[in-house]
């Protein structure tokens, strides 16, 4: 039997920013993950500026391949849009790996937990490993993703399914990957699609590419995907768009937040799901709620976690963010128009507002927003 102070199932952004801030402390944490590392993960990879001051660290800190832009190329409805924003892309193959190595925590990779159970005697949680040992933990943090065991077993509410993913990054040659963007290195291209159920992206690395789509309704991700594929052949002739991997997680929803603690075992990231409700950015949100799971730690109070969370002003946006997005749900038939008559202004005006919130900008005035909301039926 081994005992810590804190064990975490997970090593991605949101486990090692929680471990990192654990371990500064003075607490003994151990994080497990059924993966080595570095260790390939599926993910568009973009940063939006707030993540930083999470981290702690500026961009000309990380020691890794990073692709700084400030402009994204939004097709809407047969017209293409240069959107002003800003963001960084990078790797998650090296991010994860640099974030779990900087954490300072003690690792156990490669390692499955078997079960999880609770000690009543000691108050303590047990997580049998499949070398017939044991690890006793004070605290248990859920970070493996929308499959975490911990999450299965503290099952938060999950008012929507899980949205679909068709994703593929690879190396190509650096001359492919420049004559298949739109603008600069690392502009991402997006292709937003008509029903506002999703987009696809292509986002040039260098001489890595990540292209793919996501969709609201899983059951129609394969299509999206052929519609993306189609849209993208006449400048990735180059690029075998092959052997493409599936995956899913969930949107950021208020009602996820009232299971994210339970007898001092907590959830971050995507086993609790917090990706942003409209672009689906999911490694920010990670990393805050891996920083505010090691506050309510530290704090001895690990049931003020979801309220830490909920205050928190990235996830405050999101709350927002969601309420309209079920506000424009309820009136869509008065403020879309058919894609046959939809004016040249107001796909500008989408394009414009996607690409905004692609670059990670806050909602204006919550505070009027939330009043304006509450007025209206899908306003809660």
């Amino acid at each position: 039997m081994t005992t810590c102070d804190v064990a975490i199932v997970g090593g991605g952004p949101a486990g090692s920013t929680c471990a990192r801030a654990l371990v500064a402390a003075g607490l003994r944490v151990v994080v497990l993950d059924r993966s080595t590392f570095p260790r390939v993960k599926l993910c568009a990879g973009w940063l939006s500026p707030a993540i930083w001051d999470v981290l702690g660290l500026a961009p000309s800190e990380y020691p890794r391949g990073l692709w700084e832009w400030r402009t994204c190329h939004v097709h809407f409805r047969g017209r293409d849009h240069a959107i002003r924003g800003h963001g960084w892309f990078i790797r998650r193959f090296e991010l994860d790996e640099f974030l779990l190595t900087r954490s300072g925590a003690e690792l156990r990779l490669g390692v499955h937990v078997k079960q999880i159970t609770r000690d009543a005697g000691d108050d303590r949680w047990v997580l049998e490993l499949p070398d017939g040992t044991a690890l006793h933990a004070r605290y248990l943090v859920g970070a493996g993703g929308t499959n975490c065991p911990v999450a299965r077993m503290l099952a938060p509410p999950r008012p929507r399914r899980a949205l679909g993913v068709q994703e593929l990054e690879l190396q190509a040659d650096p001359l492919a990957i420049e004559r298949a963007r739109l603008g600069r290195d690392g502009e991402p291209e997006l292709l937003l699609f008509p029903d506002f159920a999703g987009y696809g992206w292509n986002v040039p690395k260098s001489d890595w590419l990540n292209v793919g789509c996501g969709t609201l309704d899983a059951g129609e991700v394969h299509a999206a995907w052929q519609s993306t594929r189609e849209h993208l052949k006449d400048h990735l002739p180059d690029v075998q768009l092959d052997h493409l991997k599936g995956h899913s997680y969930f949107l950021y929803d208020p009602a996820h937040l009232e299971r994210a603690s339970q007898d001092n075992a907590l959830l971050v990231g995507d086993a609790l799901g917090l990706a942003h409700p409209v672009t689906g950015e999911g490694i920010l949100p990670a990393v805050v709620s891996g920083a505010c799971a090691a506050e309510a730690i530290l704090a001895g109070d690990a049931a003020s976690y979801g309220v830490r969370l909920a205050r928190h002003p990235v996830i405050a946006d999101y709350r927002l963010a969601h309420r309209v997005v079920n506000a424009v749900k309820t009136l869509k038939h008065r403020a879309v128009e058919p894609a046959g008559r939809a004016s040249k202004l107001g796909s500008y005006a989408v394009a414009r507002g996607f690409g905004w919130m692609f670059s990670g900008a806050k909602l204006p005035a919550p505070r009027l927003l939330d009043r304006v909301l509450d007025l209206l039926p899908s306003g809660r």
